[in-house]
């Protein structure tokens, strides 16, 4: 993971989890 890319893989991550 990348510290300027941490938003992105919290919406990557969520995302799913909340659509699944």
């Amino acid at each position: 993971r990348n510290a300027h890319n941490f938003p992105l893989d919290l919406a990557s991550v969520e995302a799913p989890s909340v659509n699944g």
